[in-house]
């Protein structure tokens, strides 16, 4: 991985770990369910968001991109709809 994409990777991670954080404070506080079951689905998101940078940036390395960028963009796009469904 490329020092430029692991600050990037480090800075989505830190933005989860705050997003999760916030939902327990969000409990202590005894802040409504609703709007704490946002929050989750905005960490839920974020994390999905999180998987699909670092299965791009892995099958970057598993392929020849001066042979297979089709194939390089076709695994993303796999990859991308596939965190979509769950």
């Amino acid at each position: 991985m490329q020092n430029n994409d692991c600050i990037e990777i480090k800075k989505q991670y830190n933005r989860i770990n705050g997003q999760v954080n916030a939902i327990g404070k969000m409990i202590d506080e005894g802040r409504d369910y609703l709007d704490i079951i946002q929050q989750i689905s905005a960490a839920r998101n974020a994390l999905s968001s999180l998987g699909i940078e670092l299965l791009k940036e892995e099958s970057n390395k598993c392929f020849d991109k001066s042979k297979s960028e089709d194939k390089i963009k076709r695994f993303e796009e796999l990859v991308t709809r596939f965190f979509k469904l769950t």
